[in-house]
């Protein structure tokens, strides 16, 4: 084939005509990979060839571990199920001029079950109950708009054998400009963003190799060992792998390491928690995180353009603080490569945006022009509103969010997902994806409560039943907002509230809740307490891909609603006040603050938790107006505290106010009491005084 693009093929007929077609097609290769729902009947169909030809089998559970892979041939089946994050990995595995190959049976695929479809449907739906529209909308770009030839057994010949893979080919112009930029040592951090198959790990690996020799102090790491393969192929051609290894390090090690380095490189970087970037961003002089920028492992995911701004706005004495360097020639296969195109197409993978924008730093706020409309689709409503689906897809590529293929299956095969979409006649500007929860039945809660079940989906209900106990969490209905978003540009204009105002009005008398479940940071439980919803749950572990402890809220739109997230609201303060000693030790003060206070905007009196006796006002008193030692009033000072935090007294952003919450919980003071201008303790005691005064008195 010209132009080193790569061989597509549909396959159809039983799985022994398919399998029979594929090692046909593919006898001069070596070691293709099989991929399907349930591979058992390949591994049973392979044991008499293994002698012969290697093959590789893997289900689509697992196919995340292929990222990095690099394969001559594979056979991706779609008889039993479709998975449409394993369809976008495997297809960029294939080097060019291989083969990818998608099996189908002869009988009406559309008519048969899904067996993949239960992961995206939340109880008690099963994949025999629903049609797939995913699956109807994935046949129709296969037939209209891809490159697959469609064969019919004993159709097929061999393809011609590939040259060996050269792990020592010359870097590129384009990854030479890139290596020579990182090694002019201008900037304090550098980000590398590119798709798939661009060369970033021969750039890596080449780099490395090429700065040890130079003697300096260099260091690698990623998610995992399996993600950077071919960078350690690289490495080791231009070494020899005898002559050094590898300085690979896991990312909590290195963050623990005491080394200062020269180098750092940071592979994968979008699989990494935002925090833990930002950490082994402190433990080199010049850093570089790699990534891709849109795709497989999903966007956004704790990367893009909050952390590339961060790492903008950085101090530093380099000439840059950031410098991007960017790779967009295809190197593992042609230029413009049909199944890329594809694949991006139909996914709705590929960025709208340039890559350049991700790190640009001023973004200009500007209201949407035009009258502005709200539209509501489901999942069959997209299959009409493709331009819409595409652009609504793009929008929560472009947000914060761990987007990625799997979730354009979930938003339109799942039965409970309704989205809900903000735009004016030139563009959508907002929008938000909502679904349905709650009405478990009682002795499906019950079990849930202890532990017994875990239905799929219905995330609030379950966690509120099974975490904090409460028992009539099932009954209710939830409206959950899963995903919402606004263009960038348009963003702190009010349009996410104006929608969630629609959501609101669109929920009345068809659930009991709203509610929503997000990583807790003071921006985005600022906007959701604007918004009227109240705090009932603090996740006790962070999140894997923020970083944060994930935080659960709740507006109820019913008066029974109401009354019972009042309670659940007042526990969960109650819950929270305690814990803040026991395992919340790194959650930040503004966040705190941010909390505590919203309980006066819901009750009219401060919890018994926090009521000072007679005793407690003396002791306070004593403090204030005399000589009391601080450190005798420890247990006083610290219910004082939440009294103030609780009634609303406390800024969130105020230093002093921070600095008195720090101190009642014991942490370190030092750097908020130098940003409140305090020269010591005795002045800081001073300010906590005058703070107090206002509770004794």
């Amino acid at each position: 084939m010209s132009d080193y693009h790569r061989h597509c093929f549909i396959l159809k007929g039983s799985l022994c005509e398919v399998l029979s077609e594929f090692l046909r097609l593919c006898k001069n290769f070596s070691a293709p990979l099989i991929a399907a729902h349930d591979v058992s009947q390949y591994d049973e169909l392979l044991v008499p060839l293994l002698k012969t030809k290697q093959v590789k089998t893997r289900s689509f559970k697992h196919t995340r571990q292929e990222l990095g892979s690099n394969y001559d041939a594979v056979l991706v089946d779609l008889t039993q199920g479709v998975s449409a994050g394993g369809l976008a990995i495997l297809s960029g595995t294939v080097r060019g001029n291989g083969l990818f190959a998608i099996a189908l049976p002869n009988q009406d695929w559309l008519k048969m079950a899904d067996q993949e479809l239960s992961r995206y449907l939340p109880w008690p739906y099963e994949p025999e109950q629903v049609y797939s529209n995913f699956k109807q909308y994935l046949l129709e770009h296969l037939k209209s708009t891809s490159p697959f030839q469609w064969l019919e057994p004993q159709q097929v010949s061999s393809l011609p054998e590939l040259p060996p893979l050269n792990a020592n080919a010359p870097l590129t112009p384009e990854q030479s400009s890139a290596q020579s930029c990182l090694f002019a040592e201008q900037a304090q951090s550098y980000v590398l963003i590119a798709p798939r198959g661009r060369g970033k790990s021969t750039l890596l690996g080449d780099s490395l190799a090429k700065l040890l020799k130079a003697g300096k102090r260099v260091a690698i790491t990623a998610p995992n060992q399996d993600a950077i393969v071919s960078l350690k192929a690289r490495f080791e051609s231009l070494l020899g792998s005898s002559n050094a290894e590898l300085p690979f390090y896991a990312p909590d090690a290195l963050v623990d390491d005491s080394t200062y380095w020269d180098f750092l490189f940071v592979d994968e970087a979008s699989m990494i928690p935002l925090p833990l970037l930002m950490a082994l961003n402190q433990k080199a002089n010049h850093c570089l995180f790699s990534t891709t920028n849109y795709g497989y492992e999903g966007s956004g995911k704790g990367f893009g353009i909050r952390f590339c701004r961060h790492l903008a706005s950085q101090k530093t004495t380099k000439s840059l603080a950031l410098q991007q360097l960017v790779l967009s020639q295809p190197i593992r296969w042609g230029e413009n490569d049909p199944l890329e195109n594809w694949i991006n197409n139909t996914l709705l993978l590929a960025p709208k945006e340039q890559v350049e924008q991700i790190v640009n730093t001023s973004v200009s706020v500007k209201p949407p022009n035009g009258t502005t409309a709200k539209k509501i689709l489901t999942g069959k409503n997209w299959l009409e509103n493709s331009d819409l689906l595409n652009d609504t897809f793009q929008l929560l590529v472009s947000a914060h969010y761990q987007t990625s293929a799997d979730n354009l299956r979930w938003i339109l095969d799942d039965p409970s997902v309704t989205s809900f979409i903000s735009m004016t006649a030139e563009q959508i500007h907002s929008v938000a994806i909502v679904t349905e929860e709650g009405h478990l039945p009682e002795d499906l809660s019950l079990a849930v409560m202890q532990g017994k079940r875990r239905p799929r989906g219905h995330l609030v209900p379950q966690s509120l039943l099974a975490h904090e106990g409460l028992e009539n969490a099932g009954q209710y209905g939830y409206w959950r907002i899963s995903r919402i978003a606004t263009e960038q540009s348009q963003q702190n204009t009010g349009l996410a509230s104006q929608l969630l105002s629609y959501i609101e009005e669109s929920a009345n008398k068809r659930c009991d809740f709203l509610c929503s479940s997000f990583a807790a940071t003071p921006d985005v439980v600022s906007f959701w307490l604007k918004n009227g919803y109240l705090p009932v749950r603090l996740g006790t572990a962070k999140d894997q891909a923020s970083g944060s402890y994930s935080i659960m809220m709740v507006k109820p739109l019913t008066k029974l609603a109401t009354q019972q997230a009042a309670k659940w609201h007042s526990g969960f303060m109650e819950q929270f006040s305690m814990n803040l000693l026991l395992q919340y030790a790194d959650l930040s003060i503004e966040l705190i603050l941010l909390i505590l206070r919203q309980y006066s905007f819901h009750q009219t009196e401060v919890p018994h938790f926090v009521k000072l006796t007679q005793q407690d006002s003396h002791n306070i008193a004593l403090f204030v107006e005399y000589h009391r030692p601080f450190d005798s009033i420890r247990p006083t000072f610290l219910k004082a505290t939440f009294n103030l935090a609780l009634q609303g007294q406390l800024t969130p952003t105020e230093p002093s106010h921070q600095l008195l919450l720090e101190a009642a919980l014991g942490r370190n003071t030092e750097q908020t009491r130098q940003s409140s201008n305090l020269s010591g303790k005795k002045a800081m005691h001073q300010s906590f005084k005058k703070l107090l005064s206002t509770v004794h008195s």
